[in-house]
C-alpha cells in the first residue's frame, strides 16, 4: 500500500467568502474605519475675517444710530437766507410794477374807402414808408376810360364857350355901331333894340357855356378822386408790419373775412412811438402822476432796460376787475422792440436825467440784513453744502426795499445768511429755517 502524502496548507479564504473566520472580518473591517479622535480646527485667518465683519457690522450699527439721535442730541443751528441778486438800481428804487405790452401810439389798418380787387402791393412787411407813399393799387382800368371820356367833354365845352365868346363879342359891336346909327337919329329904334337883345342873349350863352366848362372839370375832378380811390396811401410816416391781403384778393370797407372781403390791406405802425398798455389796480392808482418816470423792461430783449414816463392815465376803470388802464411811453427805443411785445413797467420816484440814465446800469444787490460788520471790515455770511463760509463786501449805495447795492466776490445768487446768530463760524453746518 503506497504511502500517503500530507496534504497542502489551505490558502486564507477571501473576505467575504463563507469560508472566512467572523473574527477576521472584523478585524479587517475595523482597520478601514475613519479616525476621527484628531480635531478639526479652522485657520487662523478665517478667524479675523470673521473678527473684522463683526467689528465693521458693530461699527455701522452703532454710527446709524449715532445719525439717527445726532440732531436730537445736537441740533444745528437754523438759520434763514436771501439771495444776492443781479437788477438795475431803477428796480431796487421801484414803486410799483406792472405788466403789459407793446403798442405803437401811431398804429393803423389801412384799407381803401370803396370796394375793389388788389391789383398790386408795391411793399412788404418791414419795409419804412413815407407819409403818401402808396401801399396798394386797386384795378381801375374802367375809371381811367371814365377819366379819359370826361377830359374830352372838358375840352368840347371849352370850345363851345370859345364859340360862344366869338359870337358874344360880335354881338356886342353890332349892339354899339347900332346905338350909335340910333343916336345920330339915321337908324330904326328896332334894329337898334335886335341888336341889343342878340348881344344879352350872347352874355347868357357864355355863361352857360362858362358853366359847362366848370361842370365838365368838377367830373374830371370826380373822376381823378375816384382813380385816386383805387390807391391806398400811407396816412403817416411808419413800418409795415403785416400785410393783411394779397394780390387779386377783393377787399370792401369794414370787411370783416372772407364772406365780406377783406377790410385792410396793410397794417403801419410808428415803431419809434412805442408805449406799454398796462393795467394798475385801483388800490395803487394813488401812487401814479402823469409824468412820472419808470423803468421798462421787455422780455424779447433781456439784456436792455428802457427809460419809461407815464404817459396818460385813462379816466375809465373796469369795475368788474377793479383796475384802470395807464400808457406808458418809452422814451429811448430801438429797432428790438416792436408791437404786442410783453413787457414790465417799474414805476420810479422822481429823479433827474442823470439819475433815470444811473438806474438802467445792473449791479449786484444783498439782503441789508445780510451785512455784517462796518466799514471796510463789512462782510457777510455764504451758505452753501450746508455750511457757512465768511465774505467780503463793500455796500456801494443806500437801501432800497431791503437791499442795498455791494462789490466784492459776490456775482448773483449766492445764498447769504441773514441776521446770521453772534456765534457763528466759518465752516459752521447750520440748516435752513423752513
Amino acid at each position: 500500500m503506497p504511502p500517503i502524502e500530507s496534504a497542502a496548507p489551505a490558502p486564507p479564504a477571501a473576505p467575504g467568502s463563507p469560508l472566512a473566520k467572523p473574527g477576521a472580518l472584523r478585524g479587517e473591517l475595523a482597520s478601514l474605519k475613519i479616525d476621527r479622535s484628531r480635531s478639526r480646527s479652522a485657520p487662523a485667518s478665517t478667524k479675523l475675517l470673521w473678527f473684522a465683519v463683526l467689528i465693521a457690522l458693530l461699527a455701522a450699527l452703532g454710527g446709524a444710530g449715532y445719525w439717527a439721535v445726532r440732531d436730537r442730541l445736537f441740533p444745528l443751528p437754523t438759520v434763514k437766507v436771501e439771495s444776492v441778486r443781479i437788477m438795475t438800481l431803477g428796480q431796487a428804487k421801484t414803486e410799483l410794477t406792472a405788466t403789459g405790452y407793446l403798442e405803437s401810439r401811431w398804429q393803423a389798418a389801412v384799407g381803401a374807402k370803396v370796394p375793389g380787387r388788389i391789383a398790386n402791393i408795391p411793399v412788404e412787411e418791414g419795409d419804412v414808408v413815407k407819409e403818401g407813399d402808396v401801399l396798394a393799387e386797386l384795378e381801375h382800368s374802367d375809371l381811367d376810360a371814365m377819366l379819359a371820356s370826361r377830359k374830352v367833354a372838358v375840352t368840347l365845352a371849352e370850345a363851345q364857350l370859345a364859340e360862344a365868346q366869338s359870337n358874344l363879342d360880335q354881338a356886342k359891336r353890332d349892339f354899339e355901331r347900332e346905338s350909335d346909327v340910333f343916336q345920330r337919329l339915321a337908324g330904326a329904334r328896332s334894329t337898334m333894340e335886335r341888336a341889343q337883345a342878340t348881344y344879352f342873349a350872347a352874355q347868357s350863352i357864355v355863361s352857360a357855356r362858362a358853366a359847362a366848362v366848370a361842370a365838365a372839370k368838377s367830373a374830371v375832378t370826380e373822376a381823378e378822386e375816384s382813380v385816386r380811390n383805387m390807391f391806398i396811401y400811407a396816412p403817416f410816416a411808419g413800418t409795415v408790419l403785416t400785410k393783411d391781403a394779397e394780390r387779386g384778393e377783393s377787399i370792401m370797407p369794414g370787411g370783416m373775412g372772407a364772406s365780406s372781403g377783406r377790410g385792410s390791406v396793410i397794417t403801419l405802425a410808428q415803431l419809434d412811438k412805442l408805449e406799454v398798455d398796462t393795467d394798475v389796480k385801483e388800490d395803487y392808482l394813488g401812487s401814479l402822476r402823469t409824468g412820472q418816470p419808470a423803468q421798462v423792461m421787455v422780455d424779447a430783449v433781456p439784456d436792455r432796460r428802457y427809460q419809461g414816463r407815464l404817459r396818460e392815465i385813462i379816466p375809465m376803470g373796469d369795475r368788474t376787475r377793479g383796475i384802470v388802464k395807464v400808457k406808458v411811453e418809452i422814451l429811448n427805443p430801438d429797432e428790438r422792440l416792436f408791437p404786442e411785445l410783453s413787457a414790465t413797467v417799474n414805476f420810479l420816484p422822481d429823479q433827474t436825467e442823470a439819475e433815470a440814465e444811473a438806474s438802467l446800469k445792473k449791479g449786484v444787490f444783498a439782503p441789508v440784513a445780510a451785512i455784517q460788520g462796518e466799514g471796510s471790515s463789512q462782510f457777510v455770511w455764504i451758505y452753501e453744502d450746508n455750511k457757512v463760509r465768511q465774505a467780503s463786501v463793500k455796500v456801494e449805495g443806500e437801501a432800497n426795499d431791503g437791499l442795498v447795492p455791494v462789490s466784492g466776490v459776490l456775482a448773483g445768487g449766492e445764498q447769504l445768511v441773514i441776521n446770521p446768530p453772534p456765534d457763528l463760524k466759518a465752516g459752521d453746518e447750520v440748516q435752513i429755517a423752513e
